[in-house]
């Protein structure tokens, strides 16, 4: 019989988990390469175990949020980066890396200033993937020399996600839901009379994601 998911984790996975096996899909990811992701929420945490999955050497997670950090550390990635400044965040990564950069970098973050970083931390004909931005929260600057022209740097866009996706996470969330156990993502369950409040610990970061339960108790 093939493995059972509950209906937390299925919650759990939600839009992220198969917005994040796109972007892995899009990211191409090769045995031993190093993958950085930017951003752990949903999409990022989802990204990197499936870059872990594709059988990524090395997987960094960038992210202000030590508790997102926290998870993404149980959840098995090798190394977690919470530097606040864009410096500090790239040079975190380089040193990581040798002074080379990702073989891959993957957007996860929904912020654009971090369009810019993510080129910087991608080493000389590395790939660059764009998931993220699914909302228009303004332009940034970059050196189209130095930062793709200069480094043969490939860059992708993600939108979206088709039935494929979603079959496959779903198989893939089954199959390996002992390992990263998925509803950890759900850091607590709401009353439907505390919908403000999930809003608002979900913005401010205190939680990766809230669910809500309105008629079931899906806590157990």
């Amino acid at each position: 019989m093939p493995p059972q998911l509950e209906p937390i984790d299925f919650i759990a996975g939600g839009c992220g988990a198969p917005t994040g096996l796109h972007a892995v899909e899009r990211a191409t990811i090769k045995l031993d390469d190093t993958v950085v992701v930017q951003g752990s929420g949903p999409v990022g945490l989802s990204a990197a175990i499936f870059s872990i999955l594709s059988g990524a050497g090395s997987v960094i997670v960038v992210d202000p949020s030590e508790n997102r950090l926290e998870i993404a550390r149980q959840m098995g990635v090798d190394y977690t980066i919470g530097e606040t400044t864009g410096e500090g965040r790239v040079n975190a990564v380089l040193d990581l890396t040798n002074g080379r950069g990702a073989d891959v970098t993957i957007e996860a973050s929904g912020n654009p200033k971090a369009v810019s970083e993510g080129m910087d931390m991608t080493r000389d004909k590395g790939t660059y993937v764009v998931v993220g931005q699914y909302t228009d929260a303004g332009d940034i600057s970059i050196n189209p020399h130095w930062q793709i022209n200069k480094k043969h740097l490939d860059m992708r866009g993600t939108w979206g996600i088709d039935y494929s996706h979603i079959h496959r996470t779903v198989r893939l969330m089954a199959k390996h839901n002992e390992r990263f156990t998925w509803r950890k993502f759900v850091s607590k369950i709401y009353s439907l009379d505390e919908v403000g409040v999930a809003l608002s610990d979900v913005e401010s970061l205190r939680i990766m994601k809230a669910a809500i339960a309105p008629n079931e108790d899906f806590s157990q």
